[in-house]
């Protein structure tokens, strides 16, 4: 008969140790500034799933009796802000894209208007 070795009962939380690496740059914005604008929205649409999946665990752990290597309350608010500032992140780049995609229209509808007066 083969027996299993037991795992360590004292289980880590992996996402919150990452968490925890990441506490101090999760409201700032990426860095984006050779990233086209398409790049830039999926990397913000990724990070705002991960914050997403950390505050549904972060819920959990405050409301179970977890007290070590757990979230607290107070991540729950940094998660919760990092959350918005994304958001803001993703609307700015959203606008930024219609921005330019107006700029590219006007560009082709004035092009279009001076070809039919030079016809």
């Amino acid at each position: 008969m083969v027996q299993r070795n037991q795992a360590n009962p004292l289980k880590v939380d992996v996402s919150y140790e990452l968490y925890k690496e990441l506490a101090g740059e999760i409201c700032s914005p990426l860095d984006d500034a050779d990233l086209n604008i398409d790049l830039r929205y999926e990397l913000y649409t990724s990070k705002l799933t991960y914050l997403y999946n950390i505050q549904e665990q972060c819920f959990k752990c405050i409301n179970t009796e977890v007290t070590e290597n757990s979230y607290t309350p107070e991540d729950l608010v940094v998660i919760q802000n990092a959350i918005e500032v994304t958001k803001e992140f993703i609307r700015q780049t959203i606008r930024e894209a219609l921005l330019k995609g107006l700029t590219i229209a006007e560009k082709k509808a004035l092009d279009a208007s001076r070809n039919q007066y030079n016809t």
